[in-house]
């Protein structure tokens, strides 16, 4: 499952719900977004919008977050930061739920950040589809 983000100027950008999931959750701890606009950016067919002056407080406050991380690092679900790889799983059907770590599999990677940081700066407002 995958997330488009159209922006007001410029193209497109995709994003899989596993990154999508924690970059929401930074927005929200940090106040950016309220739990409305979290729950409408997260949801499928919402068209959640994003203004103009929210996707720049995005872009400031991702652009702070980068300068504490590097490259390799990623943020996961509970917003802590790692550096380990993120684990291969392969869902398969005798996989058990309690085999697998939740919070690895929802991580948002340092590259994604930069592309989103770079996506909100100059995206005049966006609609997540």
């Amino acid at each position: 499952m995958s997330f488009i983000l159209v922006p007001k100027n410029g193209e497109d950008i995709q994003i899989n719900a596993w990154n999508w999931r924690p970059t929401l959750e930074l927005l929200r701890d940090a106040e950016i977004i309220d739990d409305e606009l979290f729950e409408g950016m997260g949801t499928h067919g919402c068209k959640a919008e994003v203004d103009a002056t929210t996707a720049n407080r995005i872009a400031d406050f991702i652009e702070v977050r980068l300068r504490a991380m590097k490259p390799e690092q990623r943020v996961l679900a509970d917003l802590t930061v790692t550096d380990k790889p993120k684990k291969r799983v392969i869902f398969a059907p005798d996989t058990k739920i309690d085999q697998i770590d939740a919070i690895d599999l929802y991580s948002a990677s340092y590259e994604w950040l930069v592309a989103f940081r770079d996506f909100s700066g100059t995206s005049g407002g966006f609609e997540v589809l």
